[in-house]
């Protein structure tokens, strides 16, 4: 074997072992390697977390139109046909941004209590914002859009439902069109 394969094979070997330690939480020495190294190339699984997820994170919106207040409506990608899910599911790519969005607004939420605009000025925040005024491109005359987090959770037969979040009010304008420029 040439010397640049044995180079190959030591990174790659290294790469697995310092993978397997960082399962274990090794502690100080898995934590300064991962600080060191970019791009979140040591991966942590936790597959079956101490700490599992209790609750699912839903992200609601509603439009004003006409001076009233639409229903709440629940923003999901749906999901794709079952014989091509296997293969390609962009809905999932689409919804897992969602809840990353949101997961992320609840942590800067927390982090701040409410004690200043900083969660409002979050890109999470701004990123979601965005979400909900392209959906109510499609409400005819809508003039304001508002969205809340909601978080459900199911014990036993017991199904909860908790506020875990809700924006402030934001004015919608109709779009601009620009004339001919020539």
């Amino acid at each position: 074997m040439s010397v640049q394969v044995v180079l190959i094979v030591a990174v790659f070997v290294a790469w697995f072992a310092v993978s397997v330690a960082n399962q274990f939480r090794s502690g100080a020495l898995t934590a300064r390697m991962r600080r060191h190294i970019p791009l979140g190339l040591i991966p942590l699984w936790t597959f079956f977390a101490p700490n599992p997820a209790r609750a699912d994170s839903r992200l609601i919106w509603r439009a004003e139109v006409g001076g009233s207040w639409r229903d709440w409506r629940e923003v999901h990608f749906g999901f794709g046909s079952a014989g091509t899910r296997w293969l390609v599911h962009p809905q999932l790519i689409s919804n897992k941004a969602i809840a990353d969005l949101v997961n992320s607004l609840l942590r800067v939420d927390a982090r701040t209590e409410g004690a200043d605009r900083s969660t409002v000025l979050s890109s999470s925040y701004v990123a979601l914002l965005s979400i909900v005024v392209d959906r109510s491109a499609s409400e005819a005359g809508c003039s304001a859009v508002q969205f809340a987090v909601v978080r459900t959770s199911r014990l036993g037969d017991e199904r909860g439902m908790s506020l875990a979040f809700v924006s402030e009010v934001h004015g919608v304008s109709a779009p601009q069109l620009v004339g001919d420029v020539r």
